[in-house]
C-alpha cells in the first residue's frame, strides 16, 4: 500500500471512528459562508460603505476603524482594538444584523423553495439512525443555518426559547418535544453570540421572533459583534444560558467535528482544547483554509486522537499526530463537508 492510501485509510477511520462516537458539531463562519453568508471580509466592507458616523468621538473612533480596514486589518483584529463609543457600537451591531438579516432570509428562500443543499441536514440525519436522541451543535454564529439543516433533516430544533410566534426564553426547565407518544428527536443549538431572531425591546425584555427585512427601532438584535465589549455582553441573557448549555455539551462529549471554525473565540475551545488534550476526545476539523490558531490548537492541544483537513493547491493537507506539520495528498476536497459525509454515511 502506498504512502498516500495509508495517509486515506487513516482519514477514513478517523472520520468514523469520531461519527460514531456522535459527536458534538462546532460551527464556525466558514460552514455559513458556503451558503451564501457574508464572512468578515464582506462584512467589514459594508460596514464601511454604511456607518454613518456622527460628529465628535463616534467620528474619531471610526476614522481609526476605516483605516485600520483600509490598509487591510481584519475586521474582528480591528474592533477589538479600537475603543468605540457605545452608541457606534450600537450602529455597527444593528447593521452587522442588517447584512447578515438579508443573507439568511434569501437563504431561507432558497431552502424552503428546494434550491439550496445542506450537507449538514445529511449529517444530522446520519447521527439520529442511533438510538441518540438529541444532538448538540455549537456555534458563535448568529444565522440560522443549523436551524434550516435541522428542518430539513425532519428533526426538531431548539435554541433555548419556548416554540410559537413571539417566544419566550425556556428558562430553567428545558422543553421536551414529543412526536406522537414517542420523544422527538431535537437538534439542541447552542449559539453564544446571539441569533438573528433574538432581541430585546425598549424595557429591556428578551424575546425571539420571526426576523423582519427591515430592524425595528424598538428592538436592539441580540447579537455579539466583534469588539471590546463583546465579552462583557456575554455576562447578561439570553447569552450567559447559551454559554452554559455549550459548556456543558462541550464537557459531555464523546468526539467533537468542528466545521469552519477558526478556534479565535475563548467561549468555545477552553471546553474543547481540555476534553482533547486532557481525555484524548477525538476531534476533526475540516476548514478550507485552517487558521494559525486552529493549527496551534491541533499540534498542542488536541491529544493524540485529531485529524485536521484543509484545501491546498496540489489537492488537501491533512494533519495529524502522524503529521504535525501537516502533509498534502493529492486527493482533492477532503476538506469539504459532504467529502466527510461520504466517508462515514
Amino acid at each position: 500500500m502506498s504512502d498516500e492510501n495509508k495517509i486515506l485509510e487513516k482519514i477514513a477511520v478517523a472520520a468514523q471512528t469520531c461519527f460514531q462516537h456522535h459527536p458534538v458539531l462546532v460551527l464556525g463562519s466558514g460552514a455559513s459562508i458556503v451558503h451564501g453568508l457574508r464572512g468578515m471580509g464582506d462584512l467589514a466592507q459594508y460596514l464601511r460603505d454604511n456607518v454613518d458616523a456622527n460628529d465628535g468621538e463616534e467620528a474619531d473612533a471610526w476614522l481609526l476603524i476605516r483605516t485600520a480596514l483600509a490598509q487591510g486589518d481584519g475586521l474582528e483584529e480591528t474592533l477589538l482594538k479600537t475603543a468605540a463609543p457605545s452608541s457606534l457600537v450600537s450602529k455597527i451591531v444593528r447593521l452587522t444584523w442588517q447584512a447578515i438579516a438579508s443573507d439568511d432570509l434569501a437563504l431561507m428562500a432558497r431552502a424552503s423553495n428546494g434550491e439550496e443543499h445542506f450537507h449538514l441536514s445529511e449529517l444530522i440525519r446520519g447521527m439520529f439512525r442511533s438510538n441518540q436522541m438529541v444532538a448538540n451543535i455549537v456555534t458563535p454564529n448568529y444565522d440560522r443555518v443549523a436551524e434550516y439543516a435541522a428542518d430539513l433533516a425532519g428533526c426538531f430544533h431548539a435554541t433555548g426559547f419556548e416554540p410559537g410566534i413571539i417566544r419566550r426564553r425556556e428558562g430553567g426547565d428545558r422543553i421536551s418535544i414529543h412526536k406522537g407518544s414517542h420523544p422527538g428527536r431535537t437538534v439542541r443549538i447552542w449559539k453564544v453570540h446571539g441569533s438573528l431572531d433574538w432581541f430585546a425591546d425598549a424595557q429591556g425584555r428578551v424575546v425571539s421572533l420571526p426576523i423582519p427585512e427591515t430592524l425595528p427601532d424598538a428592538l436592539d438584535p441580540l447579537i455579539v459583534t466583534p469588539g471590546v465589549s463583546k465579552y462583557e455582553r456575554t455576562h447578561d441573557e439570553p447569552f450567559r444560558s447559551a454559554i452554559q448549555g455549550a459548556d456543558h455539551a462541550l464537557s459531555r462529549a464523546a468526539s467533537f467535528l468542528c466545521v469552519g471554525y477558526g478556534f479565535r473565540d475563548r467561549h468555545i475551545q477552553p471546553k474543547i482544547e481540555e476534553m482533547c488534550g486532557q481525555q484524548n476526545v477525538p476531534v476533526v476539523v475540516l476548514a478550507r483554509t485552517l487558521t494559525d490558531e486552529a493549527k496551534t490548537f491541533l499540534s498542542r492541544n488536541a491529544g493524540q486522537n485529531y485529524l485536521g483537513l484543509e484545501m491546498a493547491d496540489e489537492g488537501t493537507r491533512v494533519f495529524s499526530p502522524e503529521h504535525p506539520d501537516g502533509v498534502t495528498i493529492a486527493k482533492p476536497d477532503l476538506w469539504e463537508f459532504g467529502k466527510f459525509n461520504e466517508l462515514v454515511l
